[in-house]
């Protein structure tokens, strides 16, 4: 394929995104980072309640490791949520906002 153009056609030059400055962490990342973090920390307190729920328990300490692991699965999916936001960007707001929204 040549650069030339025989057909006397007008071609626009192509302008894509400017490359990633090298300069670091963006706060994007860092945010993305705290998500992440929260969905292991959120496994790994679920993983432990569920665990220490699979030895048996008197009733009383049931519910509190019942909720200590429902407190993970809030956690993980607030990380879940964060991630989500900024991986994927304009295309999951426009999904979660078309599913918000009521068009009639």
């Amino acid at each position: 394929m040549s650069d030339d153009n025989d057909n006397g056609e007008n071609f626009e030059e192509f302008k894509g995104r400017p490359d990633p400055s090298e300069g670091g962490l963006t706060a994007t990342e860092m945010i993305m980072g705290f998500g992440f973090i929260l969905i292991v920390a959120g496994f790994i307190l679920g993983l432990v309640r569920l665990l220490g729920l699979k030895d048996g328990q008197i009733p009383a300490d049931y519910d509190e490791q019942l909720d200590q692991l429902y407190l993970s699965y809030i956690v993980m999916f607030v990380g879940m949520l964060i991630t989500s936001f900024l991986g994927f960007g304009g295309m999951f707001r426009r999904a979660m906002t078309s599913l918000v929204s009521s068009e009639e």
